[in-house]
């Protein structure tokens, strides 16, 4: 700034109080000081400099703010894409991908880890092995309606989205014996069923190494499986409360024992 911006500024008697009140308590930007006030905005930066009076953050305007009417979403109004499905497509959905492409993809995500900065960023924005979600252990952050609402929403998902191995030898036995059958069918609020036979049979493809296979683990030893093996005794235990018989096969019978498990199927359900 010159020497005459320097004395035309010094009639407005500016204190360094008055601009930490203004600017700081208030939150008040040097444009709006400025209207307020008639002190040109030059001038108020210059005695801010000068008292060397710290700035905010961009991003801390809004903060404990309304945002502007005229900009903010209305109660009521509708997203512009709605009912426009299919009009922002993936640019890679259909594409099959070539083993050159795969490999350059891979060697550029290899090289760009080997930046001690960039593995600093990935690893404190992934989600980590083992995190614990925001909410657990916690209580009233939702509803018991909402609470029903997400169990319902979950059990519908199917994970993982691709047939097992043994859930196909699973639905292979029923097609055998002609029986019809549905496939993960979530049960009430309880369990997806990885086969449901009516009028009550529940049926399970159980992992060996995710469930614990005792024949196998003589105790579990991850806490996947601890936790798997608590999960299914509660599922069990409300499944026949409600009038459902369970029937739970093991990977290594429906891979090794097709016939054995055929046997109990059959025996239970044509029963």
């Amino acid at each position: 700034m010159n020497k005459k911006s320097k004395n035309q500024s010094n009639k407005w008697n500016i204190t360094k109080e008055f601009l930490v009140c203004e600017y700081r308590e208030k939150r008040k930007s040097f444009v709006q000081i400025s209207k307020e006030t008639g002190i040109p905005y030059e001038t108020l930066y210059y005695y801010k400099k000068k008292f060397n009076i710290p700035s905010y953050s961009l991003g801390s305007w809004h903060v404990g703010k309304r945002r502007s009417p005229n900009t903010e979403f209305k109660k009521g109004t509708k997203p512009w894409n709605t009912g426009t499905k299919g009009l922002v497509k993936a640019w890679n959905k259909g594409m099959e991908l070539s083993e050159e492409y795969k490999k350059k993809v891979s060697k550029s995500t290899k090289k760009a880890m080997a930046n001690p900065e960039v593995k600093k960023k990935v690893r404190k924005t992934q989600f980590k092995k083992g995190m614990m979600p925001w909410n657990i252990g916690k209580k009233g952050v939702y509803s018991e309606e909402t609470i029903q609402a997400i169990r319902k929403a979950r059990l519908k998902q199917i994970f993982p989205k691709k047939l097992t191995s043994i859930e196909v030898i699973l639905y292979d036995i029923l097609e055998n014996l002609n029986i019809s059958y549905k496939r993960h069918k979530p049960i009430g609020n309880i369990c997806q069923a990885d086969a449901f036979v009516k009028p009550n049979f529940v049926l399970f493809a159980d992992g060996d190494y995710w469930h614990a296979n005792p024949s196998i683990y003589e105790k579990p030893k991850t806490e996947a499986q601890i936790k798997n093996i608590k999960r299914d005794k509660i599922a069990n235990k409300k499944l026949i409360k409600e009038g459902y018989v369970v029937i739970r096969l093991w990977e290594s019978d429906l891979l090794k024992r097709k016939e054995y498990c055929q046997k109990i199927i059959k025996k239970t359900i044509k029963r």
